[in-house]
């Protein structure tokens, strides 16, 4: 049911922007952060401006997990592709994909991922989620699993056997969980978070900053394609008034608008990954990254 539904959501994004001169679309590739109604509102704005501003036909391409996402940009399937640090790494290690630019939301280069519970939980710090339930996103994920691994094992608690792991692959799902008593506690990244403290659940615990998210392109896009995607998302809102007043109109996440960044901004992602998931963590298959029995 899930695939039937995002394969027709695929569709009717494929469909929103109509090629211009006879030219095949280029496509803005996206991990499947929330659920696909969601993704469109946010993302398909971005589709538009790429299409307006570089005068070539873009989509968006929704990949169906984040593994599913660094193939699509090492494969070309995906022009450039907005991932998280953790994903951009696998996909750098894969094929020698490369960060262009990076979001700042709300104006800062970092984000944080939050730990919650709900409003009428007695847990009162990390350590006391010992012998509870604990909602990740998708294992790939660095705000919905590395950081909140990170946090849990600083307490103390050994994941897998002082805490059971649940993988719901959605930060929205993590969340919800939460609210349903399905687990006692949830990870997600802190615009998911301060939406859900006003729907019952209370912040817990946050995580230190966490570089924001790159679009990233594979090693066979051309230097004239990086430049123009540049040069659209960084050089004409600096110069152009009314293009960072549309660009300010997106969606929050995206509302701050993009700088160039190199892949050095990244490198503390990596050491914090081989020190939770172990030093071969680029290369093991996304699902043996979950904690608990054969995992790290």
């Amino acid at each position: 049911m899930r695939t039937g539904r995002l394969a027709t959501v695929m569709v009717v994004l494929a469909a929103t922007v109509l090629p211009v001169r006879g030219e095949e679309p280029s496509a803005l590739g996206v991990v499947s952060f929330y659920n696909p109604h969601l993704m469109y509102l946010k993302y398909q704005p971005l589709v538009d401006y790429l299409t307006e501003q570089t005068g070539r036909p873009w989509v968006l391409r929704i990949a169906r997990s984040y593994e599913d996402a660094v193939g699509d940009v090492c494969s070309g399937r995906a022009t450039v592709a907005y991932l998280g640090p953790v994903t951009y790494l696998r996909a750098h290690e894969l094929c020698g994909a490369a960060p262009l630019v990076q979001l700042r939301t709300r104006g800062e280069a970092t984000y944080h991922s939050v730990v919650l519970v709900r409003q009428d939980s007695p847990v009162a710090s990390l350590a006391e989620l010992k012998g509870k339930r604990f909602g990740f996103g998708a294992p790939l994920s660095t705000s919905s699993h590395l950081m909140p691994r990170k946090m849990l094992l600083d307490a103390g608690l050994v994941l897998g056997r002082d805490v059971e792991c649940r993988y719901f692959w959605h930060h929205e799902r993590a969340a919800k969980a939460v609210l349903m008593g399905e687990v006692d506690a949830c990870g997600v990244r802190d615009l998911t978070g301060e939406k859900f403290l006003q729907r019952g659940l209370r912040l817990l615990a946050q995580s230190p900053p966490i570089p924001n998210f790159p679009l990233v392109v594979g090693p066979a896009v051309a230097p004239a394609v990086r430049e123009e995607l540049v040069r659209a998302l960084v050089e004409l809102p600096a110069q152009d008034p009314a293009l960072r007043t549309r660009v300010a109109g997106w969606d929050e996440e995206l509302a701050g608008g993009f700088a160039v960044v190199t892949p050095a901004a990244f490198a503390s992602i990596g050491d914090l990954a081989a020190q939770v998931f172990g030093p071969l963590w680029v290369k093991v298959p996304e699902q043996q990254l979950q904690c608990g029995p054969g995992g790290p």
